[in-house]
This record gives C-alpha cells, sequence and structure tokens, in this order.
C-alpha cells in the first residue's frame, strides 16, 4: 500500500499538529482499519499516545465525508457501506490532529522555539497492511529554517521538506526536528554524521564533534568498521534537568542538560549516553530480541532478554568512553562503582531475575513507585554488571566479550529478519568461553543469588574496597515540601522498615521536639544506634506514635581501585578480531 503523509504546524504555539494521510481505497474492501501506535520500540510502556489526538475525520479525495468509528482505544475504522457518497473515488483522505506538549525522547514537543515529532505519536499506520515507500511532507511557519531527521531528502524544490521511508516501520523510527537549531557534522568512513542541537549551552570547551567522531571510530572498529546506515543523525535537546536517550534506525535523539558540559564527568555521562544509543545501531536495531519484531504497535511485547538488548548496552557504553581515550581507567571504573553501589542498595535485587525484570518491564521500571527499589531492580543496571562479570570469566579463557560481539553481529549478518533467543546467546558464551562460563553466566541471568563481584574485579586487576559508615541508619529516604520532611521511601528490612515507618509519612516529633527538614539532613549526629527514639507521624490527616531504634549502617564502596595497572588496562582494551591468518 502507498501512503503520502502532509504534516502541517501552523500555529506552534498552540502545541498542535495536524496531519493528511492520502491514500486509495482498497480493492473488493468495504471498510479500512487505521490506527496510532500505543508505544516507541526501545522504551516498553504503553504510552497510549491516541490520548493526545483532538479529532479525526476521514473524506473522499472530492471532500464528501466517509463514515467512521473509533473501535478501541488507538484505532479508527472507516466504512464505505455506511457512508452516504454522491460520487464514490477510489482515493480519500485521513485527516486529524495531534497534541503535543511533553519533550521527552519518547514523546512530541511543539511549542514556538521548535518542533520534535515522534514517529509513533503522530504518523498512523493501517491495519494489516504493508505500508510500502511512503512519503511524508512537511510545512511549518517560514520562520523556522532547518528540518533535521535521518528519513531520505526526495524534496523536488529548494522551499519543500519531502522524506520517504522504505516502509511504515522506519518511517515512524525517525525522529524529526524543526526550527532554528545548531547544525554541524563530520564524516566517517566516507559517511555524512550529521549534528543537530536543539537549547541552550553554558560556555565549554569540549569538542563535542570531534569526541563524537571518536565514539563513532570506536563502536564501529567493534564490527570491523561496518556501518549499516548511509547517514547518521545525532539529535540533542540540550534542555535543563533533562536527561535521556532512544536509539532509532539510522538516528538518535538524546536530552542532556547543557549547563553541565563545562564538568568534565558530566560531559563523560553525556558522551557514554551518545554511545548507549549509538551502539543500539548494532545492538537492538539489528540485533534484537526474536520477539521484538515485527512489532505490535498497540499491545505489549514481551521478552525476556532485555538484559542483552540493555544490559549489554549499558555494559559497554562507559566502556566505549574509556576506549575512545575520553576516559582514564580510573574515570572509568568511578562510574562502574556508582552502578554497583546502586546495585548493592537495592533489596529488590533478591526478588526479581533479569529474566523476569525484563518480562516485567511494561509495569515496572517505566512506573516506579515508592516500592520499586524493594521489590524489582533494573536490567539497565544489573544487566550491565552481569556483562562486567563475564568480561572477567572470559579473560580468564583468553576471551571478552568482544568476541560475543561479534558473534552475535555475525550470527545477524547470517538471518537478519530472525531475531536472537536465550538459547542461542547461551550457545555462543559457551563456544566462547565454555561450559564453565556458561553456567555461571546463566546463573545470574536467571536467579536472584548473589554475584561474587569482588573475585571478577581482582581477576581483572581491580579491587573493591570498603569503608565502614560511622552515621546512624534509618532506612529513609526524604522529600521536601518547604520546611516540612517526608518519607519518601523506606528501604527493605531498614529500622524504618521494622518500625513501621510509611513512605508518605511526614515525620511531626522525634522524641518529642518538633522534626523540621534541617533536622533530617542532620538526623546521624542528632540519634545514637541501639537507642530507641518516640516518632510521631502526620499520615492521611491523623498522628501515629511510632519507636524507632537506628541501626548500623551498610558498608559503603569507596572505590574500585586498580592494583594491577597492566593487567587492569588489558583487560578492558578494545579485543581485536584475530586475522585470517591467525586463526589458521
Amino acid at each position: 500500500m502507498k501512503v503520502h503523509y502532509l504534516v502541517q504546524i501552523d500555529k506552534p504555539e498552540n502545541n498542535l499538529v495536524k496531519v493528511t494521510m492520502k491514500l486509495e481505497k482498497p480493492k473488493n474492501q468495504d471498510t479500512m482499519k487505521v490506527f496510532l501506535p500505543s508505544w516507541s520500540p526501545g522504551s516498553y510502556l504503553l504510552r497510549e499516545y491516541s490520548r493526545h489526538v483532538r479529532w479525526f475525520q476521514a473524506t473522499s479525495s472530492n471532500g464528501e465525508v466517509l463514515f467512521h468509528t473509533q473501535t478501541a482505544k488507538g484505532t479508527w475504522e472507516i466504512d464505505w457501506k455506511k457512508s452516504d457518497l454522491k460520487r464514490p473515488m477510489d482515493t480519500f483522505e485521513v485527516t486529524y490532529e495531534i497534541y503535543a506538549k511533553e519533550l521527552t525522547v519518547r514523546t512530541s514537543h511543539i511549542d514556538a522555539s521548535h518542533a520534535y515529532l515522534q514517529g509513533p505519536t503522530y504518523i498512523m499506520g493501517v491495519v494489516g497492511a504493508e505500508i510500502k515507500d511512503p512519503t511524508i511532507e512537511f510545512r511549518f511557519p517560514p520562520a523556522w529554517s532547518k528540518l533535521s531527521t535521518g528519513l531520505k531528502d526526495v524534496s523536488q524544490k529548494r522551499n519543500e521538506f519531502v522524506y520517504t521511508a522504505a516502509d511504515y516501520d522506519e518511517l515512524i523510527d525517525s525522529p524529526v526536528e524543526i526550527g532554528c537549531h545548531e547544525t554541524d557534522g563530520f564524516e566517517y568512513n566516507g559517511k555524512p554524521h550529521h549534528m543537530a542541537h536543539y537549547g541552550d549551552l553554558y560556555p565549554h570547551r569540549q569538542n563535542i564533534k570531534g569526541d563524537l567522531k571518536k565514539i563513532v571510530a570506536t563502536v564501529a572498529e567493534h564490527f570491523d568498521g561496518e556501518l549499516p546506515y548511509e547517514q547518521y543523525l545525532f539529535l540533542t535537546h540540550f534542555v535543563p534537568k533533562l536527561y535521556g536517550g532512544l536509539e532509532h534506525l539510522n538516528s538518535t535523539a538524546l536530552q542532556f542538560d547543557g549547563r553541565k558540559l563545562a564538568n568534565k564527568k558530566d560531559y563523560q555521562a553525556y558522551m557514554a549516553l551518545a554511545a548507549h544509543e549509538y551502539f543500539h545501531l548494532w545492538n537492538v536495531k539489528r540485533i534484537r530480541p526474536k520477539e521484538l519484531g515485527p512489532f505490535d504497535y498497540l499491545n505489549e511485547n514481551y521478552t525476556t532478554l532485555l538484559w542483552l538488548a540493555e544490559g549489554l548496552t549499558s555494559f559497554m557504553d562507559d566502556l566505549f568512553v574509556y576506549r575512545a581515550g575520553l576516559s582514564t581507567i580510573e574515570e572509568y571504573l568511578d562510574v562502574v562503582k556508582g552502578n554497583l553501589e546502586t546495585y548493592l542498595s537495592t533489596p529488590g535485587r533478591m526478588y526479581h531475575s533479569l529474566e523476569q525484570s525484563s518480562f516485567n518491564a511494561w509495569i515496572k521500571l517505566y512506573r516506579p513507585d515508592e516500592n520499586s527499589k524493594n521489590s524489582s531492580v533494573s536490567y539497565y543496571l544489573k544487566g550491565g554488571l552481569v556483562f562486567t562479570v563475564l568480561h572477567s570469566l572470559l579473560a580468564e579463557k583468553g576471551k571478552s566479550v568482544d568476541d560475543l560481539l561479534r558473534a552475535l553481529w555475525d550470527d545477524y549478518k547470517k538471518r537478519p529478519a530472525v531475531g536472537v533467543t536465550r538459547e542461542g546467546v547461551y550457545q555462543m558464551i559457551k563456544e566462547i568461553g565454555g561450559n564453565e562460563v556458561l553456567q555461571k553466566f546463566s546463573t545470574m541471568i536467571e536467579t536472584t543469588q548473589d554475584i561474587d563481584f569482588e573475585t571478577a574485579f581482582k581477576k581483572m586487576g581491580c579491587e573493591l574496597r570498603f569503608i565502614e559508615n560511622p552515621n546512624p541508619y534509618l532506612g529513609i529516604d526524604w522529600e521536601f515540601s518547604g520546611d516540612r520532611a517526608i518519607v519518601k521511601s523506606i528501604t527493605l528490612d531498614s529500622p524504618a522498615y521494622k518500625a513501621g515507618v510509611n513512605a508518605g509519612d511526614e515525620i511531626i516529633f522525634l522524641n518529642g521536639y518538633r522534626f523540621m527538614k534541617e533536622d533530617a539532613e542532620r538526623l546521624g549526629s542528632m540519634v545514637m544506634t541501639d537507642q530507641n527514639y518516640e516518632l510521631i507521624v502526620a499520615r492521611l490527616n491523623k498522628l501515629v506514635r511510632l519507636e524507632i531504634m537506628p541501626g548500623k549502617a551498610p558498608k559503603q564502596l569507596k572505590e574500585i581501585a586498580v592494583v594491577d595497572r597492566a593487567l587492569a588496562e588489558k583487560v578492558f582494551s578494545f579485543s581485536k578480531r584475530p586475522s585470517p591468518a591467525h586463526m589458521a
């Protein structure tokens, strides 16, 4: 089926986009359904984009109204039999309007300054039909001078913005930035790499273009320099307090606080974010769990393999920054240390395996609440750490995770449409590292057993160093409303948990004295371990009396220290594919 889309933004200050689909009536068919996706691939939550549809209509190409009815949350059916037509036509139009005012990488945002259009939020498809070679035209205020996208430009005139894609999947997998944003770019391996930056930056001395080129070269080298695209776009929204990224077939949308780029650690985090999404070109957009394609855009697409899709990527992203020469090994290990600290302070790791975490992504990871850390664990977080341990296990065999990357890529090139399974990945690991390595790895994936991180890092020339925390411990995370101290969350089995303190409680009195924000912030210097204290809390507008005994704080991970630099640098450096002669 051939479809042409006309996208119009007339008054961006009203946050609206109008879309018109031009298509032909199916032969020997009196009804047809169109749909708007409920989610975006790469972000596993039903976001119900149809909630932003303001109006919908269908008309013959001569203007006669076609009967339609909404049959589901994101589906509309057009019925020619029920339409009162004076002159039936083979061509018709579907027109609708979308409200767009949520600036994330998974949603669309339009205001007077720009338009960011995320495909699944505004481009409808046809139920049960393959849309081949769709074209899409954008019309917007003349004050806006630029449009950036990974779509192929087929404009015939200078003042036109017309693009095409291979199919509907590719069309909606290509975000669009329109406005007066900054653009730049570079070439690598003969292919253009575009950069589009929306938002403001504080002054800095970082070489973003040069360093992104280093990231591209470093990641591509892991796949023998093969670039599976004709062009690539790095699109960044530099907006205060925003952070995130979403991968696409030949582009990525990133969000980062542009005020932080002058700080080296924050800048490295931006480069790691870019590396994470760029690496997804291979791992997810090509090497993908079998269940993630072809997509069901209206319902959940369950898989237990997000530990591969996101966990492996989370292991590699900061490693790419180190391998690109943009961080030292100490700086790289400091990031890993932060991840390990977070993992060890997440009681939910004892209740949710990586496979369970992946399967339940649709209802847990993207819908966190005050009890999330007690009931689940992120497949990004644990997955990245598990691949760190696998890297250590393979290093003992003279191998590395790099060998697994190559095996996954070689398998994809042989069977590009199939997708991978757990058994297939397990077989690759077995062939690379042997059965013992596979058994240890599968245990980390399928169970909640404790992981021996200390031994793993020791075998990579590093040492985990812990320190005692002298402050009394309650297990409360705070949030504040003015000077009022409110419990944000409680850690499982902590003194506060055992005392019956609840998330949402406002602490009113501690041992008879009014308790305020400043008291919460210096609580460690006010109370003692193994002593009872009386709390009075406000819960659902009622005062509740509790008794709490602060305990000894858990040990803190001070650092992952390099104790054998030569070994550590060797293990964490890129392991190139042996040459054919060497392999022979």
